[in-house]
């Protein structure tokens, strides 16, 4: 099993590493069913263990106005009963075996995934088929069913002021996008919301045509093929709705928004729209933005906490995040918090990022500094290969937005030819004012002053 390089490689080490790992090119086949069932097969024979990801192509980005929440929704009361299997009998089934199983749901997709001992597959496989098109989705665990995702939502945002303001954020940020709508509902729409809705949902999206199954682990493709011939192949074909990726990546002018909480450290998020893979009209922009979200935020030599944090001490906390791979536009966030024993305004706070960004506007990175981001990236992507549910996630997140499985294969060599000079011209293109997200969070005194 591969593991971490030891700490005196150096940053030369450390990128010679990752990029001789990530040069392997990767066992990988892919096949598709006359049904249109799409299934990638990854060879991993490291331990005898098997991960198993079935991707239906919708999220809440797909979600019309008042219906919010139903892909998640569904995802929950899919779990409550089947031909084959009673309520709760899915996990208990993978976990008698020895596995474990999980499902999320993003703004692209819904995913369901179980990993257990590679000689069970096909009953993971069984378990999925079931799931695609032969729940039963009763009234009564609808009614079970959808008060737990109204708990959850009261617990995890409404009772969370840094949730409500992430929220509120990604509502304003993407006003003429569907990501503006947060992936839990809207509690209006989901107490209005019926089974018969669920229903109409799952009839609609849970096709073997909008349908992928991913295989990662210790399998033979061609068994892998029989078994989901198997279970998959009679399931027909069906008419989806069209669809369109989710743009907002255009200049649309600064928005700002404050949620008020007296009991939590003031906090700045500054957020601006981008393009991501899928959406960009030249993908070396978006490698331009994934390093420079590793020069700003990644490591302990990362500008916002070195120069921010450390030296000048005017906030703590920073994080910067940015995500490539999604079917539309993004956002670039970033984020941090009042520094407790030095306190200074958000406004100052929001002034010292922009700071930052100034300053690679001004000058390109030195090359040093290049090298390692473009080090902590490859590794970051050669760390998470090491299980079988991070290579499955990697395939999941290039497929749901409508790339290929091997959008990444050349990660090295593309992330090599961004120069300094890209670096500048990207930062001057993508952090104005126009594309600029603000949300505080601070108590209303802090307001009133």
């Amino acid at each position: 099993m591969q593991r971490r390089p030891p700490a005196s490689y150096g940053l030369l080490g450390l990128l010679l590493f990752s990029t001789h790992a990530l040069a392997e090119a990767p066992n990988r086949h892919e096949f598709t069913l006359d049904n249109g069932l799409q299934v990638i097969v990854a060879q991993d024979q490291r331990a005898p263990v098997v991960t198993t990801q079935m991707l239906i192509k919708v999220g809440s980005s797909h979600e019309p106005p008042g219906q919010s929440g139903l892909s998640h929704a569904l995802e929950h009361l899919l779990f409550r009963g089947s031909a084959k299997t009673a309520p709760g009998d899915f996990s208990k089934i993978v976990e008698r075996l020895g596995g474990t199983d999980n499902a999320l749901t993003n703004r692209d997709f819904t995913l369901y995934h179980q990993t257990l001992p590679s000689d069970r597959l096909a009953v993971a496989l069984e378990l999925n088929a079931d799931l695609l098109k032969n729940a039963r989705l009763s009234s009564s665990e609808f009614e079970r069913e959808i008060e737990a995702v109204k708990a959850e939502r009261r617990e995890n945002i409404d009772h969370s002021p840094r949730a409500r303001l992430s929220e509120q954020l990604q509502a304003i940020g993407f006003q003429s996008s569907s990501y503006h709508t947060p992936v839990i509902g809207w509690m209006g729409d989901l107490e209005r919301m019926t089974n018969d809705e669920l229903k109409g949902w799952y009839q609609q999206w849970y096709a073997p045509n909008n349908a992928i199954l991913i295989v990662v682990g210790d399998v033979q493709p061609d068994v892998v093929q029989q078994q989901v011939e198997h279970y998959f192949a009679a399931f027909p074909r069906q008419s989806l709705p069209a669809t369109k990726p989710p743009l907002q990546s255009s200049a649309t002018g600064p928005r700002q928004v404050t949620v008020y909480d007296a009991l939590n450290t003031p906090m700045l998020f500054m957020s601006f729209n981008v393009p991501t893979y899928a959406t960009a009209k030249d993908s070396a922009d978006v490698d331009a933005l994934r390093l420079i979200q590793a020069m700003l935020g990644a490591g302990r030599s990362a500008r916002l906490r070195t120069q921010l944090a450390h030296d000048q001490r005017v906030l703590s906390n920073p994080i910067v995040s940015y995500a490539p791979l999604a079917r539309g536009d993004t956002l670039f966030d970033l984020s941090a918090s009042v520094n407790p024993t030095q306190a200074k305004p958000l406004p100052e706070l929001q002034q010292a990022i922009w700071g930052q960004l100034e300053a690679l506007k001004q000058t390109p990175p030195d090359p040093a500094e290049l090298n390692r981001a473009r080090a902590l990236l490859l590794a970051d992507r050669v760390f998470n290969q090491d299980h079988l549910e991070g290579q499955a996630a990697e395939i999941a997140a290039a497929l749901g937005s409508g790339l290929p499985a091997s959008q990444l294969d050349n990660d090295a060599s593309n992330l090599a030819r961004v120069t300094p000079e890209h670096i500048q011209q990207t930062a001057r293109a993508y952090f104005t004012p126009e594309r600029m997200v603000i949300a505080y969070l601070q108590a209303k005194e802090a307001n009133d002053d």
